[in-house]
């Protein structure tokens, strides 16, 4: 799920599923997608929610080496993973990101995550993805 805080301009990424090399590549085009169409944006991706991560080392490095989703150096982005082993997978990626001039920032919770960018829940009122359907 994406979700936006209109006021903060704030992205929030939410992954509940397995995190895979497909669901990350996935992801990732659909937040550049959405992030293009606005901003410059800060985001938070929370990834506290993924059981299973069996992303590879050649996936993080392919992301590593694309231009941001969301560019770099504008505003905050936040990842927030809890699981040990994701939280340092996701260290690596916040350094890489931030010899590149990035401003990307790894916590383990989403009130860190929240405080950082001094948002609250509240505030993220739009749904962007996936588009909720009226009939």
């Amino acid at each position: 799920m994406v979700d936006l805080d209109p006021i903060h301009r704030v992205l929030r990424i939410t992954v509940t599923s397995a995190l895979t090399d497909e669901s990350c590549a996935e992801m990732y085009r659909t937040v550049g997608r959405l992030a293009s169409q606005g901003g410059p944006y800060a985001a938070i991706t929370d990834l506290s929610q993924v059981a299973a991560f069996p992303v590879s080392s050649d996936a993080v490095r392919a992301l590593e080496a694309t231009a941001p989703a969301i560019p770099l150096g504008k505003r905050l982005s936040v990842i927030v993973a809890r699981q040990p082993a994701l939280f340092g997978l996701a260290r690596m990626f916040e350094l890489s990101r931030n010899s590149m001039g990035g401003q990307l920032k790894v916590v383990q919770s989403m009130d860190e995550a929240y405080n950082l960018l001094e948002v609250d829940p509240k505030d993220f009122s739009q749904r962007l993805f996936p588009a909720e359907v009226t009939v």
